[in-house]
């Protein structure tokens, strides 16, 4: 997934994706567990296009 969205709009992604795939909203359990991973994962994603930008490769 290109990183082109908010962390917000990474979450709802997330959400709607577990939705898709299992047919049911997420309990809050599930939900947390979600935002978390999502989370880390955008953030992962920021440090590397922060590090790209810092480090071109000409």
């Amino acid at each position: 997934m290109p990183h082109t969205h908010t962390k917000a709009e990474a979450i709802h992604d997330a959400i709607e994706g577990y939705q898709a795939a299992y047919h049911h909203v997420p309990d809050a359990h599930e939900k947390a567990r979600l935002i978390s991973d999502t989370v880390k994962q955008w953030e992962h994603e920021e440090v590397e296009i922060l590090h790209a930008a810092d480090h071109p490769q000409n």
